[in-house]
């Protein structure tokens, strides 16, 4: 996905100049040679970055291990259903996360916008660093970070995971306070595209967006942001961080989808989804692009199964029917599990989630709404928590739930949270749904963390070697990090 990530920034690029209408035309200096670049162009050159470290490798191993859908060939069974992935596999992935369009830039953005007082600017590149630590803390545990963009420190030493929760949560909410802080200055017009916010303010929008509703939007995803990365403690700390959780999830997302087709793909107004155009390796979808070349991904016979037992419209929004007009899952192993005869499993849905110009969604009101739920039924009002749960399911045309319990809350998230790293978190905080890890007996773990990337290991000495990470009770094939003590 290289290819990607270099014609991404020639996206960003472009952006600048000339929106969203016509964005390549007249770009013709090389982007791969750069001699200058401005915050603004950094800035969206980030986000490019940020769509490839959220929307590939990572997140396709996430949706494997909770077993959305199975690696049926090649890389993705052997890196994810078979839980092979190593050192040199995972590495230009975690690299991401610092240079090319990482940290790196985001620092630098925020220092720009700090000496020109653009509290906008400020403010969302401190909700990005948030977003980008916190699920990169979730993926290796403990990673440089205090130390990691300071240039005078070559080997930076590993902050713990429990500190980058908590710095992340600082980060989260700096950017909400200078998003406060601007909306506060009263800011007039509408957003345009070629200010570079290519999440809240990526398309031409009609009624269009003004600056304070989107200013508006990324307070609200940083809030919910917020909620998402308390509850990666709760292994840890207990009631005290649902009670955070809670807390942050009432200010998140709060505008509904309009429509079944939006709430089952996380295109509500307020969702935080990536922008995407319709050319090939330059500003497409990563889950398109990538399936447009390789059928290496199949449905997985899990989450087949539990759309199935609901009656779920969402079975044919995720998956496609194979010719036998049926939707088949694989299993742990990779053996599809037949219905009526047929053994061909069920693809990745087409004509929406592949589709190049899928705005791929990644902070939403319904996980909003579940984080609001499961916080709730974990501090004594499931009463609340209910009407939360049922307003995803009435957004999706399901009918309501009387008593829906803990499991179907969770249940009801494992759905939502489709195509997203963050469901592998949700799944180790609560080992639902419940999962038969790839083997035969006696099972190991479903892999829990992601190795380091073997080039920083040998350029930093404080990185270990894999036989030195925190493992779980089947050893190191089990590793898991620290906020994920208690094995599914």
């Amino acid at each position: 996905m290289n290819s990607y990530k270099r014609a991404a920034a020639a996206l960003a690029l472009a952006l600048i100049g000339v929106g969203c209408s016509d964005f390549l035309a007249g770009f013709s200096e090389n982007p791969n040679n750069p001699t200058t670049a401005t915050p603004l162009q950094q800035y969206v050159a980030m986000q490019a970055n940020m769509a490839t470290r959220m929307e590939g490798q990572l997140a396709r191993c996430a949706g494997v291990f909770v077993q959305q859908m199975i690696g049926s060939n090649n890389q993705q069974l052997q890196f994810c259903t078979q839980y092979q992935v190593n050192e040199g596999d995972i590495s230009g992935q975690m690299s991401g996360f610092y240079t090319g369009g990482g940290l790196v830039a985001m620092r630098n953005v925020q220092a720009a916008a700090q000496a020109s007082g653009d509290n906008f600017m400020l403010g969302v590149a401190k909700v990005w660093e948030g977003f980008a630590m916190g699920t990169a803390t979730s993926i290796w545990g403990d990673l440089p970070y205090s130390e990691a963009v300071n240039p005078t420190i070559a080997e930076p030493a590993l902050d713990t995971q429990q500190s980058i929760y908590a710095a992340v949560q600082t980060r989260l909410d700096e950017g909400i306070a200078a998003l406060q802080a601007y909306v506060t200055s009263a800011p007039t017009g509408n957003c345009v595209p070629s200010e570079g916010d290519l999440i809240y303010c990526g398309t031409i929008t009609v009624p269009p967006t003004t600056r304070v509703l989107e200013a508006q939007r990324w307070i609200r995803a940083a809030y919910t942001l917020k909620a998402r990365f308390h509850l990666h403690l709760v292994e840890r700390n207990g009631v005290a961080e649902y009670t955070a959780a809670l807390a942050a999830a009432q200010n998140g997302i709060s505008e509904a989808p309009v429509g079944a087709s939006a709430a089952m793909n996380g295109q509500g107004p307020g969702d935080f989804r990536f922008f995407h155009g319709s050319t090939q390796d330059v500003d497409a979808n990563i889950w398109g692009e990538f399936l447009s070349t390789r059928q290496d991904l199949v449905a997985g016979n899990v989450l087949v199964q539990i759309l199935k037992a609901r009656t779920d419209p969402r079975l044919a929004a995720y998956f496609d029917a194979n010719s036998a007009g049926q939707f088949v899952g694989a299993d742990q192993n990779n053996v599809p599990v037949p219905a009526g005869g047929s053994s061909a499993p069920s693809a990745i849905n087409f004509a929406t989630r592949r589709a190049f110009t899928f705005r791929q969604p990644m902070v939403t009101w319904a996980e909003n709404q579940l984080i609001l739920a499961e916080a709730k039924f974990k501090t004594a009002d499931s009463v609340g928590g209910v009407a939360n749960v049922n307003a995803v399911r009435a957004a999706v045309g399901l009918a309501a739930l009387p008593a829906p319990t803990f499991v179907d809350v969770m249940t009801e998230k494992y759905i939502a949270m489709y195509q997203s790293i963050d469901v592998w978190s949700d799944y180790k905080r609560t080992c639902i749904p419940t999962l038969v890890p790839f083997g035969l007996p006696p099972q190991a773990e479903v892999l829990g963390r992601m190795p380091y990337g073997n080039a920083e290991r040998l350029a930093n000495p404080h990185i270990p070697l894999p036989s030195a990470y925190p493992t779980g009770t089947s050893g190191v094939s089990a590793f898991r990090n620290w906020n994920d003590p208690n094995p599914c």
